[in-house]
């Protein structure tokens, strides 16, 4: 076995064993003799197939598994492991039959054992004191405040959300319990105490689903939807509730009681509340031995850099190293899709960043390459505009672990048009995905589903709403304000805005569909209404594509506005139907009712009626806090006066300043003629681009 797991550490430091690489190597297997073992990663299909082969050809099998120290960094997005284990007996996280682990802590004699026991203990005092745990993703110093969230003196519960489909739930036992009843319990027996429920790391990258929909977390639960490390959080935690989580045996080295829903490797030996007995597990051990035997006994570590073995002290050290690299260093960005008007707003946004690398290449020049020439590394940052898609550089950054962020325009942009090249005062930065495509999880939508609304925070959204609605802001504030005379007394107003038919928000969230379409829709739904037709005003403005001809828009609307402010509209208007335009979020803060035909950000959250849905979006929510995510706790602002970031508020008032003296003058003239040059001067640039 020596022999096979020195060849996987060399093959694991090259990237992950796909599915291909195990039948590969059962197949010639099958060709040699006895003595070589068929390989499987755990209870998935390779491994299962390992076990049939095996059982088979009466010969033996090899499973595979992460260690308990994996990585410095998610699985999921690409981390090279630090630690693998080899059982030839079943795999740990299976309770359902024997492993090597549980044979290990059934027959070993820990006590007469005192090198092996000292290492044990000498280890869990460095993981306890650096943090480390399995994934270490986050920094050292990453503490979770509870100041505000719950009384000191109170005892403290956490029940640990696992992914949906974990296999340590099916064959742990996990599933013979909801994670719904997991908290009914923790509740019950502990009618006093602040409860708590973690959400697994992998859910909150994004990757994975998490076993328990947020509708289902009862109101008294804390969530906590931060990705900090499993030991700064336990120091504030009395009792841990979880089914076969790992952060369950972290509690015990840190002190802590737990309870198990199910039968991880750590239960059965009598340091756990266990609810799901396992009757082969006869034995009563300590924490430390229970950790001897995983940590030291049963898992093989190996160096990143060499690919030879190691043992667990030199992945740690080298996780600590690690870290303190990554801390000494300040942060170096790169941005990406970034055109060149851009460049003179973006540090305003980014005060943290200490040097900030544009990569614009002409003539058929690689942005990757170009941007390691500029020195883009493992410790860099990467940002791209909205949904431009860099296909090399992400396939790129998630080999390497380079975090990457995607960045748009705030909801409340600027006085002026985007396409105007008017500098904005706000811009979301996304470590997700992006707001307006609903393909996959946005940082926005991931704070509509788990963040804890406060009621502080949603008075202060009221107050914002209000604030927003009385001084008549939208996204670009430039229209005028005037009365909409005209109108049908006896019928229902519906607006219906136009949108920019190329713009991302209608490629991702839309489908693709069209203003024509969007009107024939609305006209089909409600044949008796009277429906006016607002073009977007870039549209209008003939920066962007989007425009239908009068004489076919007629056919299915009543009335087509121009210049006239979107507040005007929203003022007398019933209803406002569209595909996913920023108007009907807009008339979500003024209680209006708003049909979806596509799946804007705020779509699905139960204040909107949709055409689609998104199975992700389970929550139902209140005007307040969609507010509050989504203009507080998601932008970024810059101070219109000082340039400097500040708070949503603060914009707002200067921005208000700004509104108010914003005439049709030279100087909006001037930008107009401006935005004109640069875009003929991009487009000539790009032509010569594509040329060469």
């Amino acid at each position: 076995m020596d022999k096979i797991i020195r060849e996987l550490h060399s093959r694991l430091s090259r990237g992950p064993l796909e599915p291909f690489y195990f039948y590969f190597y059962n197949f010639l297997a099958l060709l040699k003799g006895p003595e070589v073992p068929f390989l499987g990663w755990g209870r998935k299909r390779t491994g299962q197939w390992a076990v049939r082969l095996a059982r088979w050809r009466g010969r033996k099998f090899i499973l595979l598994e992460d260690g308990f120290i994996r990585s410095f960094g998610l699985g999921s997005q690409g981390a090279a492991p630090l630690s693998i284990v080899a059982d030839d007996r079943g795999i740990y996280y299976d309770a359902t039959e024997p492993s090597r682990l549980e044979h290990l802590l059934n027959q070993g004699d820990f006590v007469s054992d005192r090198e092996l026991m000292d290492r044990a203990c000498e280890a869990i005092t460095t993981i306890r004191q650096n943090h480390i745990s399995k994934y270490n993703p986050a920094a050292a110093e990453n503490k979770y405040d509870f100041m505000g969230q719950a009384r000191r003196d109170k005892k403290s519960v956490l029940v640990i959300a696992q992914t949906q489909g974990d296999l340590s739930l099916k064959y742990g036992m996990g599933d013979l319990f909801s994670t719904d009843e997991v908290l009914k319990a923790a509740r019950k027996e502990n009618p006093d105490a602040t409860l708590y429920i973690k959400i697994h790391p992998d859910v909150l990258s994004g990757r994975k689903k998490s076993d328990i929909s947020p509708r289902q977390i009862p109101g008294d639960f804390i969530i906590i939807d931060e990705d900090i490390e499993p030991y700064a959080l336990l120091q504030h935690i009395d009792i841990v509730y979880t089914k076969t989580s790992q952060m369950g045996f972290e509690a015990l080295l840190a002190g802590r009681q737990c309870v198990c829903f199910g039968v991880p490797f750590y239960a059965g030996w009598g340091v756990t509340d266990d609810r799901v007995p396992c009757k082969r597990r006869k034995a009563k051990r300590s924490v430390e031995e229970i950790f001897a035997a995983a940590y030291l006994l049963y898992s093989d570590y190996f160096d990143l850099q060499t690919g030879k073995p190691s043992d667990i002290f030199g992945t740690l050290s080298t996780i600590i190293q690690e870290r303190e690299r990554r801390s000494s260093r300040d942060p170096e960005a790169y941005f990406f899709g970034f055109s060149l008007w851009k460049h003179s707003f973006i540090r305003s946004f980014m005060p943290e960043i200490k040097t900030i690398h544009f990569i614009n290449p002409l003539f058929r020049q690689d942005p990757l390459e170009v941007a390691k020439k500029k020195g883009l590394g493992e410790r860099s940052q990467i940002y791209l505009w909205g949904k431009r898609r860099f296909d090399t550089l992400e396939v790129y950054a998630k080999t390497h672990g380079i975090a990457l962020f995607r960045m748009e325009d705030g909801f409340v942009r600027s006085v002026g048009l985007g396409s105007d090249l008017t500098r904005p005062y706000s811009l979301v930065v996304d470590g997700r995905g992006i707001y307006f495509d609903p393909a996959e999880e946005s940082d926005l939508e991931h704070l509509l589903n788990f963040h804890t609304f406060t009621q502080e925070e949603l008075d202060r959204a009221k107050r914002l709403r209000r604030f927003l609605v009385e001084n008549q802001f939208s996204k670009y504030n430039h229209s005028k304000n005037s009365v909409v005379s005209g109108l049908p007394k006896k019928k229902k107003i519906l607006l219906v805005p136009g949108q920019v038919e190329d713009d991302a928000s209608i490629c991702y969230g839309a489908k693709g569909m069209n203003n024509l379409q969007l009107l024939q829709k609305v006209r089909a739904a409600a044949p008796e209404a009277y429906l006016i037709y607002k073009p977007h005003p870039d549209v209008l403005a003939k920066n962007r594509v989007g425009s239908i001809e009068k004489h076919k828009a007629l056919r299915y609307c009543d009335r087509i506005v121009g210049d006239i402010s979107l507040e005007s509209l929203l003022s007398v208007c019933d209803e406002v139907h569209t595909m996913t335009s920023l108007a009907g979020f807009e008339a979500i803060l003024r209680n209006l009712k708003v049909y979806t035909y596509g799946l804007p950000f705020y779509a699905g959250w139960g204040v909107t009626i949709d055409a689609l849905t998104c199975e992700r979006r389970k929550r139902v929510l209140s005007v307040d806090a969609l507010v509050f995510a989504a203009l507080v706790l998601y932008p970024r602002y810059v101070d219109p006066v000082s340039k400097e970031r500040c708070e949503v508020e603060v914009m707002l008032e200067g921005l208000l300043k700004e509104k108010r003296s914003h005439r049709e003058s030279a100087t909006s003239l001037w930008i107009r003629w401006r935005s004109l040059f640069i875009r003929k001067s991009q487009t000539i640039l790009r032509i010569l681009h594509q040329s060469l």
